[in-house]
């Protein structure tokens, strides 16, 4: 991907007392705080993950990229909490706390349905006039023009069913339709995360004026590369798309290539 370097100018300016200021709160995790970040990673998860979902990343990303991910209610330290089922509330949620953290060059990443929310906060940015992204990132997901809910949506699927779907898509292991506790927990965050993506209007506007980059899995059975490529309809600028020997959930494979395109992005201005 070619284009003019972009720099610190495209984010809130930064300085020594807030570029490495900790997050309050649960709702993001800093998987590996940078101490002076030159690049930082807002990451959104799939549907039944949570933030820890990115941590397989880290061993392949420099150590001046700070590694921040979204965790959602109702998992990880937050398991206690009530779920959210409205995307534009886990936003309303979460963009308080990630607000601090756009005082560095910052990438947005969304794998799979995590995809539609990175890109929705990204136009949310637009909107606002606030700090935007040096690139949008997002992975195992078809463009928005081609996004298609299934009638009727996976969330209101019967409980078995929709277990049942998820380990087709091999997002979740066969052994939990066996275990009627964790058939439980599962269907609970399952159909809530379905419900906030299922539900959750593309933003009207025009395309977005900043690079997007797809990683997708060449075996991947449900979303096309031809779906995929439709992102490109979404950026003004540099548009690419990866496709990885894999399959859906390419999070482990994608390491690699996200270590890449982060020394990149150092490389062309993020660095400070």
């Amino acid at each position: 991907m070619n284009g003019a370097p972009r720099t610190a100018a495209t984010a809130a300016p930064r300085t020594a007392t807030t570029a490495s200021r900790p997050v309050t709160g649960r709702s993001i995790a800093r998987l590996r705080p940078a101490e002076d970040p030159g690049l930082r990673l807002i990451c959104f998860p799939h549907v039944g993950a949570g933030a820890t979902a990115f941590r397989p990343w880290l061993e392949h990303l420099p150590p001046e990229v700070d590694l921040c991910a979204i965790r959602p209610p109702g998992r990880e330290s937050r398991i206690h909490e009530a779920l959210l089922t409205d995307g534009r509330s886990l936003l309303d949620e979460v963009e308080p706390h990630l607000a601090p953290l756009l005082d560095v060059p910052f990438a947005v990443v969304g794998h799979c349905s995590g995809s539609v929310l990175a890109h929705e906060f990204t136009r949310r940015l637009h909107a606002a006039g606030g700090p935007m992204p040096v690139e949008l990132v997002v992975s195992s997901s078809e463009g928005p023009r081609e996004r298609v809910v299934e009638d009727p949506p996976l969330h209101r699927l019967p409980d078995r069913e929709l277990l049942t779907r998820v380990v087709s898509y091999g997002g979740m292991a066969e052994q939990v339709l066996e275990d009627l506790g964790l058939m439980a927990m599962f269907e609970r965050i399952l159909r809530a995360d379905y419900q906030v993506v299922e539900t959750l209007e593309h933003s009207p506007g025009p395309a977005l004026d900043l690079p997007v980059t797809v990683i997708g899995g060449r075996r991947d059975g449900f979303v096309s590369a031809r779906a995929m490529s439709a992102w490109s309809a979404e950026t003004t600028k540099e548009f690419a798309l990866h496709l990885l020997d894999a399959d859906h959930y390419i999070l482990n494979e994608a390491g690699a290539l996200m270590g890449r395109i982060a020394r990149r992005l150092l490389a062309q201005g993020g660095g400070g």
